[in-house]
């Protein structure tokens, strides 16, 4: 296990990130007239959590970034984490090549949306309930992480929906050979099971995939048109 990914060898290496970054922390801005406000939530009372607003210069944080977030955005949403993640993946990518291969869901709009959600139990709750009893996650905005990665002028990214990829790579053949020698009721269930990971209407298109990589590297399985 690697507890530092800046401390990583000089050898190429190839970084997965499987509904990874969906998971890190998210910092929340609203533009109201010409001016930015971050959205905070208020804990004093457990029992009682709200949404505070604090106004913010954005441009100090752009000055953080390199790179213009806030050009034409009502809505910001993005984990500073996330970001001092791609920026030391980026810099060791562009050092010793290898490449990140990113799964997760999202959307690749240039404009921001409110996606922050909580799970319990299966089912979509209100953020300020149940804290710490359910999932808080939020939608990926692979947009910016392609506005991220172009600071960078020997990295490129290329990016398709789940469905694409995993046809792209085999994943119906595969299921096909594997299925040749089990019983009815398995081979159901496991076509069942890819049908959901490729179908449009369930994680095919919700789930994106984004390989980042050098600009040298021409690889491109998976992303066939």
């Amino acid at each position: 296990m690697v507890k530092n990914i800046e401390k990583i060898n000089s050898n190429p290496t190839i970084f997965l990130a499987n509904e990874f970054f969906d998971a890190i922390p998210i910092k929340q801005f609203f533009k109201k007239k010409d001016s930015w406000f971050e959205r905070f939530v208020n804990l004093s009372d457990p029992n009682k959590a709200e949404f505070k607003e604090e106004k913010i210069d954005i441009k100090t944080i752009e000055k953080h970034l390199n790179f213009e977030i806030s050009k034409d955005q009502s809505v910001i949403e993005y984990s500073p984490d996330t970001f001092k993640y791609l920026r030391t993946i980026c810099d060791l990518i562009q050092k010793n090549d290898g490449g990140m291969l990113v799964i997760d869901y999202g959307y690749a709009d240039s404009r921001m949306h409110e996606t922050l959600q909580a799970v319990n139990n299966h089912k979509y709750s209100n953020v300020l309930e149940n804290i710490g009893d359910s999932d808080i996650t939020y939608n990926i905005n692979f947009h910016s992480f392609e506005k991220f990665i172009n600071q960078y002028k020997e990295i490129n990214s290329i990016f398709t929906n789940q469905k694409k990829f995993l046809t792209n790579m085999g994943i119906l053949q595969r299921a096909e050979i594997i299925s040749k020698n089990i019983a009815f009721s398995k081979k159901a269930d496991l076509f069942y099971r890819v049908r959901r990971l490729i179908d449009e209407n369930q994680m095919g298109e919700l789930f994106k995939v984004m390989l980042v990589k050098n600009k040298r590297n021409n690889f491109k399985t998976g992303f066939q048109n």
